[in-house]
């Protein structure tokens, strides 16, 4: 089976820092794969909100995933406080790709990497829509 490779980015632009709940625990008694997930999309809604804090430039309710990746490195329990940093990558006519490094808070392990697409979507119409031209611009000064 090929690897998959998520080539990661020199600075993140972003980062937070999410604890590890119970609920997110599966019967193996470590972090559910379902609940990583949840955790990447939560990191990315706090970035939008810090990258439009007054603007209203990105409408969270616009994109669509259109694909997402994950390798796994180590485990996370209950209680752990994981890093999650982002940064968004790739730019595209329709969006571009968030590339996430998720760790131990307290050692730096590297719990998982990942990278989804998100695409700007008319749900409406029912199709893929342009972002604005400066879209990438947004993301740059943080």
């Amino acid at each position: 089976m090929a690897k998959i490779i998520i080539p990661l980015p020199d600075t993140f632009a972003f980062s937070t820092e999410i604890d590890v709940l119970i609920q997110h625990i599966n019967r193996a008694n470590h972090l559910a794969n379902e609940h990583l997930i949840a955790l990447i999309n939560e990191a990315r809604s706090r970035y939008y909100t810090v990258l439009d804090k007054n603007n209203k430039i990105i409408d969270l309710t616009a994109f669509i995933n259109a694909d997402l990746a994950v390798i796994y490195k180590s485990e996370a329990h209950y209680g752990d406080r994981l890093k999650i940093e982002v940064a968004a990558d790739d730019f595209n006519t329709y969006g571009c790709d968030f590339v996430f490094r998720i760790s131990q808070a307290n050692t730096g392990e590297v719990v998982a990497i990942a990278k989804c697409a998100m695409l700007h979507f008319d749900y409406k119409q029912k199709k893929l829509k342009a972002v604005p031209k400066n879209f990438a611009q947004l993301f740059q000064g943080l």
